[in-house]
């Protein structure tokens, strides 16, 4: 290589990383952002709970009562494209996904966060990352602990703030069922998978 290219790919390296330094942050999520995030959170975890603690129904029931607030509170659409983006699915198996995934996910909900009703979960704290906000709650369990959780949210145009996954302990729950749901594509196929979640639904 000549002095006289070494020179100019030096420059063009110099420029990409000076573009790369001078770039604007991602937008991070407004003070305004952060209490809608922080309202929509605490009327999920309301509900969620209220729907959980109706008396006179059965657990069935009120996980019936509790897809209804997932699907309001929940941007079901990413988690959908998540968990099973390019996976293969037929338009049909798609369908059924799509209607299987709110009752899936109150029933996690419910399982994971059910218990301890008696005391309401408090929020302790919101903060951003990039243009979403974290929103965290400590949910109390049966057993007198207490189990620390963030509900991360965004903004959409139109849809107002919606949760886009869960943290237990700092795991995503995303994260943890978009594997387990691929090992049972790998495993089982589309179709166990769907007999899965038929199974663990409601």
């Amino acid at each position: 290589m000549t002095n006289t290219a070494r020179h100019i790919g030096g420059r063009v390296i110099a420029a990409g990383l000076l573009a790369i330094l001078m770039a604007p942050a991602p937008a991070r999520a407004s003070e305004s952002a952060e209490q809608a995030a922080r309202a929509v959170t605490e009327a999920l975890v309301r509900d969620a709970h209220g729907a959980m603690a109706v008396a006179g129904l059965d657990r069935p029931a009120r996980v019936a009562r509790l897809t209804g607030v997932v699907s309001d509170a929940f941007a079901v659409d990413i988690w959908e494209r998540f968990l099973v983006g390019d996976r293969g699915l037929t338009p049909a198996q798609l369908d059924e996904f799509h209607s299987l995934l709110p009752g899936f996910l109150a029933r996690f909900y419910a399982n994971r966060f059910g218990a301890g009703l008696g005391t309401a979960p408090e929020i302790s704290g919101t903060r951003s990352v990039r243009r979403d906000v974290m929103v965290a709650f400590v949910i109390p369990r049966a057993n007198g602990t207490s189990l620390p959780v963030e509900y991360r949210v965004r903004a959409f145009a139109g849809r107002g703030p919606l949760v886009i996954d869960i943290m237990v302990g700092g795991i995503s729950f995303l994260v943890l069922k978009r594997d387990e749901f691929r090992a049972l594509i790998d495993d089982r196929g589309v179709d166990g998978l769907l007999a899965y979640m038929r199974e663990n639904a409601i």
